[in-house]
């Protein structure tokens, strides 16, 4: 059977359409996630990215929430090639200075007394892996593995059956996760001052697993917003119900921030906005800055419970990954990254509301520091997917760089932590100039 033809071609961009097919020829589409612009970068900087036809786009994604410091940050790069320069090219069962000096790092960023020790891991999805793991070695009595609806963790083994909203392993449970009262950002302050209305049902939900179960809850696992499921943001109150549960009923909770972690949300990591302390956080993208490097983090009891090589694999901890890590909190620490995610979340929650008033096929915006998601509606006969599609790439044409949409109608934008006001300003506007082209063809 002949292969299939997926390559995007893009008029005026001869190079890119080329190099299109020629990875269409070695590579296959499954590798990629199907995004409809597949920009080809030759160069990046700041929030920009310069494609192989030479044109420049504004980037709204970080890579895929991963590049929190921007492409090729001055301050970031020194330090990595500093604390790379002459170290091996892996340590497999041999230690750097520089894995404790990042684990320790690490650790103190955290600020918390419940995660102390660190797994390393050279995925999201493995450190979530470890992370159950590290539960189900230290509670072995203990089988059920609980998880919100709709969450994302991972493709692979036990992330992937945590991940969704069904799944292959009888251990799984799933419990509700506040998505139609947040729908849009201007229900959320709505739904926490109605604690004592909307609570009730999740904490019915809750003891009933428990009465359920009967003591063999091992872990409940969250990511502090659903990403993957279309930017829904709960109000806080949701995840003190969570916390408080687990410890009533001594169910170790694990919060999924391989997304949120570095600041994305507005706090260094999303649990602090919370107001709460998980017994394991993972995290991820964020954490190096586009070096392939994740952890999970928890208490000894936990982490310890796991031998040598029970959680050991070739590249995890590997030195120019702590390099990466402690590159990255010398710039949190020198630098007001944090603050300016703050300041520019209100410029964006200001400028997607304007979009959203403005297009009727925007039907919602909802998220919180610089991770906010738009959710299409549907014009005339084009269902709100094919919408979404055509945003996308309208967007591209004005010079702004998207991801494929989420949940099939929702558009993630995550510029990098670094914008500033004039390029955000300038992100709106290249968004309403596509919208227009969206609606005009509608």
């Amino acid at each position: 059977m002949p292969s299939r033809t997926t390559a995007i071609q893009h008029a005026e961009e001869p190079r890119a359409n080329a190099l299109r097919c020629e990875l269409e020829q070695y590579v296959g589409s499954a590798h990629k996630t199907f995004t409809p612009t597949q920009a080809v970068i030759a160069r990046a900087e700041g929030c920009w990215l310069e494609t192989l036809d030479d044109n420049r786009l504004l980037d709204f994604t970080s890579g895929v929430l991963v590049a929190n410091l921007g492409h090729n940050h001055p301050r970031f790069e020194s330090a990595y090639a500093r604390y790379a320069a002459g170290t091996p090219r892996n340590c497999y069962n041999a230690i750097t200075p520089l894995e404790p000096k990042a684990a320790g790092r690490l650790v103190s960023s955290l600020n918390c007394p419940r995660l102390t020790k660190v797994l390393w891991a050279d995925s999201g999805s493995a450190g979530i892996i470890k992370a159950i793991w590290a539960a189900q070695h230290a509670r072995p009595d203990k089988r059920i593995l609980v998880a919100t609806r709709f969450g994302f963790h991972g493709k692979k083994g036990l992330a992937g059956d945590v991940t969704g909203s069904s799944s292959p392993n009888p251990d799984v449970r799933f419990i509700s996760f506040p998505m139609e009262e947040v729908r849009d950002v201007s229900l959320v302050e709505a739904a926490e001052a109605q604690q004592a209305t909307l609570q009730p049902k999740y904490e019915a939900e809750l003891e009933a697993l428990a009465r359920q179960e009967r003591g063999n809850l091992l872990l409940l696992i969250t990511e502090p917003y659903l990403g993957a499921a279309g930017s829904y943001h709960p109000p806080k109150w949701y995840m003190r119900l969570l916390r408080d549960w687990c410890t009533q009923h001594d169910v170790i909770l694990v919060f999924d921030e391989v997304q949120s972690c570095h600041g994305r949300t507005g706090e260094l990591f999303a649990f602090q906005k919370h107001g709460i302390e998980p017994d394991l956080v993972v995290l991820g993208k964020g954490l190096g800055n586009g070096e392939p490097i994740a952890a999970a983090v928890g208490s000894p009891e936990l982490i310890d419970s796991l031998h040598y090589g029970e959680a050991s694999d070739t590249y995890s901890g590997n030195p120019r990954a702590c390099a990466a890590i402690l590159a990255v909190l010398d710039v949190f620490e020198s630098e007001p990254i944090v603050a300016n995610c703050r300041e520019m979340s209100t410029r964006m929650r200001d400028g997607l509301s304007w979009l959203r008033d403005r297009f009727p096929f925007v039907a919602a915006i909802r998220g919180e520091g610089l991770v906010w998601g738009i959710e299409a509606g549907p014009v005339g006969a084009l269902a709100a997917e094919e919408v979404a599609n055509r945003m996308v790439v309208e967007c591209y044409r004005s010079g702004l760089h998207l991801l494929g949409p989420l949940a099939g109608k929702v558009l993630r934008v995550s510029p990098p932590l670094v914008i500033t006001a004039s390029e955000l300003q300038s992100g709106i506007e290249r968004m309403y100039a596509a919208f227009e082209r969206v609606a005009a063809a509608g």
